[in-house]
């Protein structure tokens, strides 16, 4: 990948995996109620699962690529409409916070990543934005599947270290429009960019 690419890849990515969801709100509410300690058994759970996720999101692609080529022109435009309708979703944010009231566990986040829609998009829009089949398939996937774990840790992390700080941050209005505002700007430019430059 080149930095052009990477930079790319980072700005589509970014927005997308900090902002609040199911798993980073309850990160940070458990890192609020439980500290960092407490919600490491969690964060565990999610990322580990969200590594096999992302793995068969790619293999997936990768099988239905390689059977049907011509598909990926057709995944890649899927995949910029989503971003421009994540834009929108992000001009539109509205969070709210509830606080988890017992320490969440591995297997709590082994469920809560599993069922995770909002997880299950993110290499669903990194492959079909990033993955290019001439290149070594299988290896690929596997680096940006460690790619996309590595700003998964980081920035769950983020979630749970701020805690109920970054939880309320994020939830009082005035700050949520600016985050809308930001988040959905670069969703939009990132997908009129990959568009473009097709």
């Amino acid at each position: 990948m080149n930095l052009e690419l990477v930079l790319l890849w980072f700005v589509t990515l970014l927005p997308i995996v900090i902002s609040p969801g199911p798993a980073n709100i309850l990160y940070a509410a458990s890192g609020s109620a439980f500290g960092v300690r407490g919600t490491v058994p969690f964060w565990l759970g999610t990322n580990i699962t969200s590594v096999f996720q992302t793995l068969a999101v790619g293999f997936g692609l990768n099988y239905l690529i390689t059977r049907f080529p011509g598909i990926l022109d057709a995944i890649r435009y899927v995949g910029i409409a989503f971003l421009l309708y994540l834009a929108y979703k992000f001009f539109r944010l509205s969070t709210s916070y509830k606080e988890a009231l017992t320490p969440l566990s591995f297997k709590d986040g082994v469920i809560v990543e599993a069922l995770n829609a909002k997880y299950l998009l993110i290499p669903m829009i990194m492959f079909s934005q990033f993955y290019r089949p001439e290149l070594d398939g299988h290896g690929q996937i596997v680096f940006l599947t460690l790619a996309l774990v590595s700003l998964t840790l980081t920035t769950s992390m983020i979630w749970i270290v701020g805690g109920k700080t970054l939880a309320m941050l994020v939830s009082k209005r005035g700050n949520q429009q600016m985050q809308g505002l930001l988040f959905g700007s670069l969703l939009t430019i990132t997908a009129l960019w990959l568009f473009v430059s097709g």
